[in-house]
């Protein structure tokens, strides 16, 4: 078997459990992602839908209030989640090995309910310099509070549904919350009643009610007797622990950070335009976070059944040509939206253009880290590359963003972001190659096309040239990897046969 070789999906003898064998999450993966993807349509159709709304009763102004509280919830939020991946990782262990997560949920939730009352008891320290940079009133601190609160007792419900290989269940309940929240936010707005306040009731209410009908989805998994193992509790902080400051550095590196530099070096305003654009790319990149919610527990049973040769494949071939063509669809996105914004929301909207395109560029640019390497440094518990990553991409987001946002504005703070990026990947790819022996292929030549076609935009202001641009280099660079693509093209035709 030469190391190119694409090994070609197989249904072996299923175990006592059909999911708990590595065969089902691959031979299943196109059913699995075409469900997640069907979902998550109908997700981004309602968020879009709730957006639309509140932009239009609210304007730029109510929306960026809105922003600016769950911004402040995500902050929180931060000191909480960092158990969040042990979930995954541990939990399809334990599913594998007994059919039950009951283990991995209870002690990750002991350790979720310490940490979240440890936060809120210390808010009075932390909540009035941050309701200072986000411009909030001190009487929006009980829905900043309540949003948290609710928030990571969800998510920690989601990565149980992720450990017990329940992808699609997980994607239906997503749909579900966000169907709740354009349903309140629409009845309000019929009933005259939207408000911000109103408004975030919506945004509590919704995933507290899919948290409940989750719980109930999993009872028969995590309802089983366990004990308290110490060297299990060993091995869950051992992973996490790296993740605690990788949680609150890699906050400094996203998108929410820039809510608060946007706050502070312009305005509300501002800030809900930006808010626009980052809803548009956090849509798009919906769908690389569903491949990544179902490479993690594939990892995690490849790690367990030794199939290396499996995981060296996918990051030879199949990483570098999905981040070849996820660029291609990013420029037509951004084409698409240059056009579609201020005829679907306010004329004041149509400066989010210019930061979406430059989004979906770092969108881009960290698609090798949100398909590949993070699910893999996570299944193999090298956590530790995680937080080395954060700590340089947070450091560059944050010196970008003071240099760039008062000299170019919303664009400076987008490119902030795709800086951010781009110091994550380096990092990862460099020494998951070093520990890991995974091969770093061509994925970094396939990121160019978006970013020649983002330049293009940027320096001439014509969305023709840059779609024009990013699809010239995307053909030439597909034709010099042709090799590559097209066993990346039978990987999944084979896919869809078996």
């Amino acid at each position: 078997m030469t190391p190119d070789a694409i090994i070609e999906p197989q249904i072996t003898q299923p175990t006592s459990h059909e999911r708990q064998s590595s065969s089902w999450d691959i031979s299943n993966a196109p059913r699995n992602y075409a469900a997640l993807v069907a979902y998550q349509v109908l997700s981004a159709a309602f968020s879009f839908g709730a957006v639309w709304l509140i932009t239009r009763h609210l304007g730029s102004e109510g929306y960026g209030g809105i922003v600016a509280i769950i911004a402040a919830s995500q902050v929180a939020q931060v000191f909480v989640n960092w158990t969040s991946t042990a979930v995954v990782r541990f939990g399809v262990d334990e599913f594998v090995e007994t059919e039950k997560i009951s283990r991995t949920f209870w002690v990750r939730f002991v350790v979720l309910v310490v940490n979240l009352l440890a936060v809120a008891l210390i808010s009075r320290l932390w909540f009035p310099q941050l309701a200072n940079w986000l411009k909030l009133s001190p009487e929006t601190f009980w829905l900043v509070i309540a949003h948290f609160a609710v928030t990571v007792i969800w998510i920690h419900v989601q990565m149980s549904l992720q450990a017990a290989k329940l992808p699609r269940a997980q994607g239906l309940l997503q749909m579900i919350e966000r169907l709740m929240i354009f349903a309140g936010i629409f009845a309000l707005t019929a009933a005259a009643n939207l408000t911000p306040i109103f408004a975030m009731l919506c945004y509590i209410i919704a995933p507290a009610a899919v948290t409940a009908v989750g719980l109930f989805q999993l009872r028969h998994y995590i309802g089983a007797r366990f004990s308290f193992d110490r060297a299990f509790v060993r091995k869950v902080f051992a992973h996490s622990i790296p993740l605690l400051p990788f949680s609150l550095v890699g906050y400094f590196s996203g998108g929410y950070v820039d809510a608060i530099f946007v706050s502070k070096f312009l305005s509300t305003h501002d800030l809900g335009i930006y808010a626009i654009a980052t809803q548009m790319n956090g849509i798009a990149m919906q769908l690389p976070t569903i491949a990544n919610a179902l490479l993690f527990p594939l990892f995690v049973t490849m790690q367990r059944e030794t199939e290396n040769q499996r995981s060296r494949n996918y990051f030879r071939n199949i990483l570098p040509s999905l981040t070849l063509l996820w660029g291609s669809a990013c420029a037509v996105l951004a084409f698409v939206a240059y056009f579609a914004i201020p005829v679907f929301f306010r004329e004041e909207f149509q400066a989010a253009a210019t930061p979406l395109w430059i989004l979906l560029a770092a969108s881009t640019i960290g698609i090798p880290v949100a398909i590949g390497y993070s699910a893999l440094s996570n299944a193999t518990s090298t956590t530790y590359v995680s937080l080395i990553a954060a700590v340089l991409s947070a450091i560059t987001n944050i010196v970008a963003n003071f240099i760039l946002i008062p000299r170019y504005g919303l664009a400076g703070c987008a490119v902030a972001t795709a800086a951010a990026f781009f110091v994550s990947v380096v990092i990862f790819a460099v020494l998951i190659r070093r520990n890991l022996n995974i091969p770093l292929s061509w994925t970094f030549t396939a990121i160019l096309p978006c970013i020649a076609g983002t330049v293009a935009f940027y320096i001439l202001q014509s969305p023709w040239i840059g779609l024009a641009v990013c699809l010239v280099v995307s053909f030439l660079i597909a034709y010099l990897q042709r090799d590559s693509m097209n066993k990346t093209f039978v990987f999944f035709k084979n896919l869809k046969t078996d």
